[in-house]
């Protein structure tokens, strides 16, 4: 998800473009391979439908996608024309990250209030019943943290990321509050945007991205003391935003590139592993990637927000005139 604020340099943890840097593959014996499981194409969404960020994917191919600046989301059905599935309400007013959890029926959301137009709401998690678009949950964050992204467990567990204390948050099925149950600096940035991507690698390990420092993490969750560790890259990344598992393991980062306006989408091998890891560029060229879900063959479908100008000084009224969602197949790797 990408949460947003005016752009500062000084407090921007943004490196040279140094893709020469890149390190030999972690694996000898990862041999990359493409499957036709898709077709490289885009979406284009109905007019009025601007900066796309949450997106999920059901099992039977529908998608759902939510905006930045409105609590509307859209939903299109395999063969047929984008639709209205929420027009939204007084508590979801943005919806920058959607997750399904098709087990319960449910399509969960964050609805942060980042671009207040006059008076402020709390910042919210919500999720909608999916067979009638209705409001089942609406939450408040402890100490009125603002969530950036979430990701949901196989028993229906919900773990969010605060981006502005650098948290981690978690509610479990029939729970009726998040709790926080990680905290560290690290995942916290002097802009207010620290902790945002999250992942779940396993059922222990998570690995999560702070969009100020350019950092990323994994952290041991499923463990009584949980260790949050840096994982090596050799550079930082420009606004690590939205994240997602591919079937081979491989990290999939959305590099959103505020100030350079180089955004890029990232392959990074065995995450959890020690030592240095390279960094595959998948595509570049994209303008404020900010999230994505990826289908268990290996099929991703990436929201592209193009809300950069909205970021940069003096050129508010520099609206794109088309917004996207793009559809590639990952390259996925096999053992010799």
């Amino acid at each position: 998800m990408l949460n947003l604020l005016k752009y500062h340099p000084a407090r921007a943890a943004l490196t040279a473009l140094a893709l020469a840097m890149m390190m030999p593959a972690v694996s000898a014996s990862a041999t990359s391979i493409a499957t036709p499981a898709c077709t490289s194409t885009s979406l284009k969404l109905p007019p009025g439908a601007r900066y796309p960020n949450g997106i999920a994917r059901a099992s039977d191919g529908t998608l759902y996608v939510g905006l930045v600046t409105s609590g509307r989301i859209l939903r299109k059905r395999p063969n047929e024309n984008w639709q209205t599935f929420f027009a939204g309400a007084d508590t979801v007013f943005s919806s920058t990250t959607l997750r399904l959890d098709e087990q319960h029926g449910l399509l969960w959301g964050n609805s942060p209030d980042f671009l207040p137009a006059g008076q402020t709401r709390p910042h919210r998690i919500f999720a909608l019943n999916i067979s009638d678009a209705t409001i089942n949950r609406s939450l408040t964050l402890p100490e009125g943290g603002m969530g950036n992204d979430l990701v949901v467990g196989k028993d229906g567990t919900v773990y969010v990321t605060e981006t502005k204390a650098g948290s981690i948050m978690r509610l479990r099925p029939g729970e009726s509050e998040f709790k926080i149950i990680f905290r560290d600096p690290r995942l916290a940035d002097p802009s207010g945007l620290g902790a945002a991507g999250i992942v779940l690698i396993n059922d222990r390990s998570m690995a999560i991205s702070n969009f100020g420092s350019g950092k990323l993490y994994t952290l041991s969750y499923g463990e009584q003391t949980p260790k949050l560790s840096e994982i090596e890259l050799p550079r930082t990344i420009e606004n690590p935003d939205g994240m997602g598992l591919a079937p081979d393991g491989a990290l999939i980062v959305l590099e959103n590139g505020i100030k350079s306006g180089q955004g890029r989408i990232l392959r990074i091998m065995s995450p959890g592993t020690a030592g240095m890891h390279a960094i595959e560029v998948i595509r570049e060229g994209m303008e404020s990637p900010v999230n994505l879900d990826i289908t268990p063959q290996g099929c991703a479908f990436v929201s592209e927000s193009r809300i950069r100008h909205r970021l940069l000084p003096g050129r508010a009224a520099e609206v794109p005139d088309s917004f996207r969602i793009y559809q590639l197949q990952l390259p996925l790797s096999t053992a010799d």
